[in-house]
């Protein structure tokens, strides 16, 4: 009996696979789903994604399946777009666009900025010196963590929010990016959303600890704003609440909307930044020839000038920037750029793309694809010589910031710190790798989670440079 019983309840199990695996077939032959590689029962196609780089496993994929491509990951139908042509497709945002763009960090509004990010990079290079002088390697990730943490808390809460105030914040960040880039069993399987009770709450009591804070400083900016204390620079918080006060834009602001943005402006500002400057550096290091140029690119534009003056003389570095350029385009912040779920049923690239389907863009299979880039996978700063491509995200083989309204708010102000920490860090030192490493034995693996950081953190030797280095 007890056999038996046990071949009823496989029977039954078999036959409930098979109407849901027909049920799923029949409903997937309605539509126009572009091709993709085949899925088990249940789990999907997420089997070909068990990957630390997810990004270069839907790259190898697309080049089976096609630059539109269509998995189903566990409950969700997903299309990843991995061609330039096929990302093209497809009043609240404007105003938030416009928000950051022309009143917030506006190219004159950003120059501002300059005298922070010149005093924020000087500590940095002082710590490096410090470092160099006992004769140290230097954790080049961690300070330029915390170089980039300092200056986007100075630009976007100046002197009203106390030093205390401001390492709260940024810890409640860490943690909130920490849970938040983490995985859940719910973000592919809905129906098991109990399974992620734990991480869920986790999620929610960082949000909350988060928006408190938040609530916190913007009342203490408020009551200094009220008796008149200037706090020092025009900083990016004091900015926000005018505009807000005042009601100047097509769609009001409020506190809620404020708060996104300051999020944004530390994710772009601290996280993003501060990853792309790791990737610089790591490629330099790799490529000695590529860094004898660039070094003595910034030496003849920064020589003979006052530190002070250092930002003015950046538009004399056109080969540096290049090197940034191409460092992003191998090793883009977000190689996958956050979904979006399809709003209505519509049509890309010959194929129907269902509402409620989650599309993926693979920033970094664009940026590699040799069917846009010669030698895609080389390092060649070069490539950019007269080259109309830029951050803005209007040539879509190139989205290290992502594209139109959803492009990053923050990037101008992002690639401007990028850029000034990079020249300052190659004008006051030469740097070689430790333990008498070679180049081409610097690893490259990256870890991916809010952004694309290096999987094992940077340590390099620096010697100074004869400038003298007044912090």
């Amino acid at each position: 009996m007890e056999l038996l019983g046990t071949i009823s309840l496989l029977s039954l199990l078999l036959i409930s696979i098979l109407i849901l695996v027909s049920s799923w077939s029949k409903k997937s032959r309605k539509r126009r789903w572009p091709p993709g590689p085949w899925g088990l029962p249940f789990l999907g196609s997420i089997h070909h994604l068990l990957t630390s780089q997810p990004h270069a496993a839907l790259r190898d994929l697309a080049d089976k399946y096609g630059p539109v491509m269509y998995l189903r990951l566990g409950q969700i139908d997903t299309v990843v777009i991995s061609s330039p042509a096929a990302a093209q497709e497809g009043p609240y945002w404007r105003a938030l666009r416009k928000l950051c763009t022309v009143e917030l960090l506006s190219t004159r509004r950003v120059r501002q900025l300059a005298p922070i990010r010149d005093r924020e990079t000087m500590t940095l290079l002082g710590e490096i010196g410090a470092a160099a002088a006992a004769g140290q390697a230097v954790n080049l990730s961690s300070l330029l963590i915390s170089c980039a943490n300092n200056i986007t808390g100075m630009a976007t809460f100046g002197d009203r929010c106390s030093d205390e105030r401001k390492r709260q914040f940024l810890s409640a960040m860490d943690v909130t990016i920490q849970y938040g880039s983490g995985f859940c069993v719910s973000d592919l399987f809905p129906s098991l959303r109990f399974l992620d009770s734990i991480s869920v709450f986790r999620l929610q009591r960082a949000h909350r600890h988060l928006d408190d804070l938040l609530d916190k400083i913007i009342t203490e900016c408020e009551a200094r704003q009220k008796v008149g204390d200037a706090g020092g620079e025009d900083d990016l918080l004091s900015v926000m609440l005018r505009i807000r006060d005042e009601q100047g834009l097509e769609f009001p602001i409020n506190t809620t909307n404020i708060k996104a943005v300051v999020v944004d402006l530390f994710m772009a500002g601290t996280e993003t930044t501060s990853a792309a400057t790791e990737w610089v550096m790591s490629e330099l290091m790799k490529n000695p020839k590529v860094m004898e140029k660039a070094q003595m690119e910034v030496r003849q534009a920064f020589n003979n000038t006052s530190p002070r003056e250092h930002e003015v003389h950046m538009d004399k570095l056109p080969y540096t920037r290049m090197v940034i350029k191409e460092t992003m385009r191998l090793h883009p912040p977000v190689p996958l750029l956050l979904p979006r779920i399809c709003r209505e049923t519509c049509e890309v690239g010959g194929f129907e793309i269902a509402k409620g389907t989650r599309v993926i863009i693979n920033a970094w299979a664009m940026a590699r694809s040799p069917n846009y880039w010669e030698d895609a996978e080389e390092f060649k700063p070069e490539r950019f010589e007269n080259s109309m491509i830029d951050y803005r995200g209007t040539q879509f083989e190139y989205l290290p910031f992502g594209s139109g309204r959803r492009m990053c708010p923050g990037s101008g102000f992002g690639i401007t710190t990028l850029e000034f920490i990079v020249a300052r860090l190659l004008y006051y030192f030469d740097w070689s790798l430790p333990s008498g490493m070679q180049p081409e034995e610097l690893d490259m693996d990256a870890a991916i989670g809010a952004s694309a950081r290096r999987k094992n953190q940077l340590r390099l030797m620096a010697s100074p440079y004869n400038v003298p280095l007044n912090v």
